[in-house]
């Protein structure tokens, strides 16, 4: 074979980037980027009450919730980023889909400030709560994508032990289920769908702790 049909051969699939190359690299550094910006911008949903002096104390607490919803938030954000930060550790390489649908996820990511402000401000009316549980749950859904993805296009840096990918699956779906039925809720009983959404993750993790496979802990994005 000729020089110059070698190199067309070369360039003839689509592009794929290695986990030690610097494109790989620079989508996870953007990624780690538009977390921790989202992170600190959750701050500025809090609102400094303008009282005198003497009744500061009374107008903290009476703007509690803005706190709680803001822990809630920062949780919520920061378990996002460290399962998408185990995601990436057994990604061995990236294409052009995992980039597109990793893009989507940062940039739901990078809206969560906004819909925490409707719900610091009106925690009890569904056109703010519903807006909420809705960016988690599209962020949920594009992470299942993604692991479907990768699953496809075989971009594993090191092969999955039999059938862990099944429970990997199993797992969001039933968060995925869970979210949306906050969701619904939600355009009822905000607040009941507000509580959902706070234990729904750290239950399915106990669980799923408990009923996967050994090897599900030590794998699991």
């Amino acid at each position: 074979m000729s020089e110059p049909d070698a190199t067309r051969d070369q360039w003839s699939g689509p592009r794929r980037y290695r986990w030690d190359t610097p494109e790989f690299g620079r989508v996870a550094n953007l990624s780690d980027g538009v977390f921790a910006i989202a992170l600190t911008l959750l701050v500025l949903t809090l609102d400094v009450p303008e009282v005198a002096g003497t009744d500061l104390t009374g107008a903290l607490l009476a703007e509690g919730h803005q706190v709680a919803l803001f822990a809630l938030s920062f949780l919520l954000v920061a378990n996002l980023w460290w399962v998408h930060h185990r995601f990436f550790a057994l990604l061995g390489e990236l294409e052009s889909g995992l980039i597109v649908a990793n893009l989507m996820i940062l940039g739901l990511v990078a809206l969560v400030p906004f819909p925490t402000s409707l719900v610091g401000r009106h925690p009890t009316v569904p056109a703010a709560v519903v807006p909420f549980i809705a960016v988690f749950l599209a962020i949920t859904v594009l992470m299942s994508l993604a692991l479907l993805r990768a699953r496809r296009v075989n971009a594993w840096r090191e092969p999955l032990p039999q059938g862990l990918f099944t429970w990997f699956l199993g797992g969001w779906a039933v968060y995925v289920a869970i979210l949306a039925m906050a969701l619904a809720v939600a355009f009822r009983w905000p607040v009941a769908g507000l509580v959902i959404l706070a234990t729904s993750g750290p239950v399915l993790e106990i669980l799923m702790g408990r009923i996967a496979p050994s090897a599900y802990r030590h794998w699991a994005p």
